[in-house]
C-alpha cells in the first residue's frame, strides 16, 4: 500500500476532522445560518485550506484557543497547529463568508468563485504570507481529468489540502458513495459504504493506492466532509462524473505554491 498525505495534521475543531457547515445553522442571522448550513461546503473547504496552510493564527490575533496539556507533535516536530476551539472557528467562518465567500439561500459557490475568493485573500495578505511561508500562492479552478490524480498527490506533497467537487449531476439521481474504514477480525482494513451524496465539496487529505486480494488495484481518496473522515473510491468518482456530470463541475481547486527566489 502507498499513502500520499499531508505533512501536518489536518485541522481539528474540538475532535472533528475538518470543519462542518452544520455548526453554523443556529449562528448569526437565521437565514444566513441556514444558508451556510445547507450550501456552505465550499466556504468550509476554502477556510479549512487556509487554516491548514497558514496556521490557526489567521483566525484572529487575540483569539483564545484551547490547547491540550499534551499537544500532539506535527511531523516537523513543532506543536500541533491543527487544534482549534469551535467558538473561534465559527467566528472565523462567519468572517470569511462576509469578506470572501458570500453564501445565499439555495446557492453555493462555483469553483470559479472559490478560486476568486482565495486569490483575493492571497492578494490582501500577500505580505504576511510571504513573511510566514516564504512562498506565494495562486488558485485556479479545474485541471485536465487525466492530470487530476497526479495534481492531487503533488499538492498533498506540498502540504496543501485539495478541494474536490462532486458535481450536481443535473437531472440525475445517482450519488457518490462515501466509505468508512474499519478493521476485520484479521486486523485488515475494510471499507464500508455509510452515506452518499452529490452537489458537494469535500477536502482531500490523503491518497491510498493499494492492491486487493483479488489483485485489482484500487485508489482511495481520504476526505474531510461534515467534520468527519471518509473515503472515496476514485474509480467510482470517475464513473460518477462520466455518467452523471462533467469535469467542469466535478474537478479540483488547484493551488500553485511558488517559493520566493
Amino acid at each position: 500500500m502507498k499513502y500520499t498525505g499531508l505533512k501536518n495534521n489536518y485541522i481539528d475543531v474540538e475532535g472533528s476532522f475538518g470543519g462542518n457547515q452544520e455548526w453554523l445553522k443556529e449562528e448569526g442571522r437565521p437565514w444566513k445560518g441556514r444558508a451556510i448550513s445547507g450550501y456552505g461546503c465550499g466556504l468550509i473547504g476554502a477556510s479549512d485550506l487556509l487554516l491548514h496552510v497558514l496556521g490557526r493564527d489567521i483566525i484572529s490575533q487575540g483569539a483564545v484557543e484551547k490547547r491540550s496539556e499534551n499537544e500532539k507533535e506535527s511531523t516537523s516536530g513543532s506543536a500541533d497547529i491543527s487544534l482549534i476551539e469551535r467558538e473561534n472557528y465559527i467566528r472565523f467562518i462567519q468572517f470569511m463568508e462576509r469578506r470572501y465567500f458570500h453564501i445565499f439561500p439555495k446557492l453555493g459557490l462555483s469553483g470559479i468563485l472559490l478560486a476568486l475568493g482565495l486569490n483575493l485573500y492571497f492578494l490582501i495578505h500577500r505580505k504576511m504570507i510571504k513573511q510566514q511561508s516564504g512562498c506565494t500562492y495562486h488558485a485556479r479552478w479545474a485541471v485536465w481529468p487525466s492530470r487530476m490524480l497526479d495534481t492531487i498527490k503533488s499538492m498533498l506533497d506540498d502540504d496543501i489540502p485539495v478541494i474536490l467537487s462532486i458535481g450536481p449531476g443535473f437531472f440525475r439521481k445517482n450519488k457518490l458513495k462515501f466509505y468508512r474504514k474499519n478493521k476485520n477480525a484479521s486486523g485488515e482494513d475494510t471499507y464500508k459504504a455509510v452515506t452518499e451524496t452529490k452537489d458537494h465539496y469535500v477536502t482531500v487529505t490523503g491518497v491510498i493506492e493499494a492492491k486487493l486480494q483479488d489483485k485489482n488495484d484500487i485508489t482511495l481518496l481520504e476526505i474531510s466532509s461534515w467534520g468527519k473522515k471518509y473515503y472515496v473510491n476514485y474509480s467510482e468518482y470517475q464513473a460518477f462524473v462520466r455518467k452523471n456530470d462533467n469535469y467542469y463541475f466535478s474537478n479540483i481547486l488547484y493551488i500553485k505554491k511558488k517559493p520566493l527566489s
